[in-house]
């Protein structure tokens, strides 16, 4: 049976104009800037607008002290050689936008909207995108230790060549999700993976996994 692929964003930046700290505030509507070299930590921008933008080694925050991102919309933007103990971006909106080369520590991105986004040699050690709904995401050549997928709506999402240590989907709804490759050493909600794709040596991997989930004896 033929997956649907992700979807890629589509990105057009024209020329920027330079984007300094305090540009950046609660409910401000920033298109068309670029922002280097930034230390964001404590930075109220909830609620704020991000309109292809290009943010370039830029500090998201540290983990007592992470700019605030809750229900802000990033779209059409490029974010590279980012940092977050956490990031916090919480009911936001992300679309159209690649991230690459980004470490991220915790990222509180629950009941978050994503929408044609893709990650590139990221690194990631939680990712929690509980209640969330996300189409057209790739994780693409990415370390994450541990994914939070519960309660959400996950449609074309792939991980090529990236690792997940724990995969976490209790009671989500997954369609045309492919996770070949990974072998998380943990997976809570096996019962919800209905709709994703595995490879052969996977089915193998999760045998004893997937018969204690469907109460099943193997002697």
């Amino acid at each position: 049976m033929a997956i649907d692929t992700p979807r890629p964003p589509k990105i057009s930046l024209g020329e920027l104009a330079q984007g300094y700290l305090g540009d950046i505030g609660p409910e401000e509507f920033l298109e068309g800037m670029k922002f280097t070299d930034l230390n964001l930590a404590e930075v109220d921008a909830t609620q704020s607008t991000f309109l292809d933008c290009r943010w370039s080694n830029v500090n998201l925050g540290d983990a007592d002290a992470p700019i605030n991102l809750t229900g802000a919309k990033i779209s059409g933007t490029t974010i590279s050689d980012g940092r977050a103990d956490t990031w916090t971006m919480s009911r936001g909106n992300l679309l159209h936008t690649e991230i690459d080369g980004t470490r991220i520590g915790a990222g509180v991105v629950y009941d978050s909207v994503w929408e044609k986004v893709l990650f590139t040699n990221c690194r990631i050690s939680y990712l929690n995108l509980r209640g969330s709904k996300l189409t057209d995401v790739e994780f693409r050549d990415c370390k994450i230790d541990e994914i939070d997928l519960d309660r959400a709506k996950v449609s074309r999402v792939a991980f090529p060549g990236s690792s997940v240590g724990v995969f976490q989907c209790e009671g989500a709804i997954l369609g045309n999700v492919d996770i070949r490759g990974l072998q998380p050493h943990k997976i809570s909600g096996v019962h919800s993976l209905r709709g994703a794709t595995i490879d052969d040596t996977q089915l193998m991997l999760f045998a004893d996994l997937f018969a204690r989930e469907l109460g099943i004896s193997v002697e």
